[in-house]
């Protein structure tokens, strides 16, 4: 019997094929992980693994745009994650200082659903949220020197904006809390709330509206002209109350506008005290009970100033203005909105009755 020989492959073709295995492992390494990558960004502001914890997927992460001097403690930086075959879309996120008026987490459209953040609890004041970003408030002796001549009403923050993606909120919180340490080392002015990373308090889950007690407040209800009939109505609400100093909700209404309203309260003295230097020369009410506004006030209550805003999103406005409710209707309706809000919480917080002028 012949017995044949095993076909040997040539060493040459042998050594192409470990070459080729060679160059995907290093493709797949550069293009999916940060081996040899950088260790941080933007002249140290950002450290490589404080990005990638925030960021929370697999891919390489690199520096696409920075405005940093060293002798400055002012910055920005962008830095994003990319990847092949895993990690889905590209991720970016830029950290930077920034000044705000007033209580703006509560009273912009640019800083969405104040009940879906998380906020940080003991320290810093900020919050966190895994579809858009963060912030967090620097010192207060930092605003001064900061801000320039922006006036009283406005403080200075380190603010995270995220592109495509959800984060990791701790991870999130970490990388602000990291970069405000540093920005009021340069300026003079670090606190030891700054000191370590902050505990966060997670968003609740939605759950259905009660009509009599919107946002779980006893005796909370809204005007009937600012319900909508199959455009916006009642239908779920998510609470966050477990912050010591901040409660928010946000009413989710049913119907094809898909509008959002929401709704705080903070006794945080960042907040509070923004929102009065911010207002005192407008045409707020400012009597002894403190400054009322048609969405902001600021009442002098038992232990404290505590702010109180409500602010509802454009496609909530829209289905008002279709159901014909434009200009000083328009004003009437969220007018009434917030004061029945108002009238509901006012004795939680052992705050003055006060009527919106």
């Amino acid at each position: 019997m012949t017995v044949q020989a095993r076909k040997k492959w040539p060493i040459g073709v042998a050594a192409v094929a470990s070459v080729v295995v060679a160059a995907l492992a290093w493709s797949y390494c550069s293009w999916n992980t940060n081996l040899l990558g950088a260790e941080s960004f933007c002249g140290g502001r950002m450290e490589s693994g404080e990005v990638q914890s925030a960021l929370d997927s697999t891919g390489r992460v690199s520096q696409v745009d920075a405005s940093v001097d060293a002798q400055r403690p002012t910055f920005s930086c962008t830095v994003e994650r990319t990847s092949r075959f895993v990690g889905g879309e590209d991720q970016r996120v830029t950290v930077r200082t920034s000044f705000k008026e007033g209580a703006f987490p509560f009273t912009t459209h640019v800083w969405k659903t104040p009940a879906s953040r998380s906020y940080f609890t003991g320290g810093a004041t900020g919050a966190v949220s895994q579809e858009f970003g963060g912030y967090v408030v620097l010192p207060e002796p930092c605003w001064g020197k900061l801000r320039g001549d922006r006036g009283d009403g406005v403080m200075a923050i380190v603010e995270a904006e995220v592109e495509n993606g959800a984060v990791d909120a701790d991870g999130l919180a970490r990388l602000l809390t990291r970069s405000a340490r540093q920005v009021a080392a340069k300026a003079g002015c670090d606190t030891a709330a700054l000191a370590a990373a902050p505990d966060l308090v997670a968003p609740s889950a939605l759950g259905k509206t009660d009509i009599g007690n919107v946002c779980g407040v006893r005796g909370f209800t809204l005007p009937k002209k600012a319900v909508v009939t199959s455009r916006a109505e009642p239908g779920q609400e998510r609470v966050s109350e477990e912050s010591a100093d901040t409660w928010a909700c946000d009413l989710h209404l049913a119907g094809s506008a898909k509008g959002v309203v929401s709704f705080s309260a903070t006794s945080d003295k960042n907040f509070v005290e923004a929102a009065k230097n911010a207002r005192r020369n407008s045409d707020t009410d400012s009597g002894d009970s403190g400054f009322v506004g048609r969405e902001e006030a600021v009442l002098h209550c038992a232990d404290s100033d505590v702010l109180f805003a409500m602010k509802g999103n454009v496609e909530y406005d829209g289905a008002l203005r279709d159901n014909g409710i434009r200009g000083l209707a328009n004003v009437e309706v969220h007018k009434a909105t917030f004061q029945n809000f108002l009238d509901a919480t006012a004795a939680d917080h052992s705050c003055p009755r006060v009527t919106i002028p």
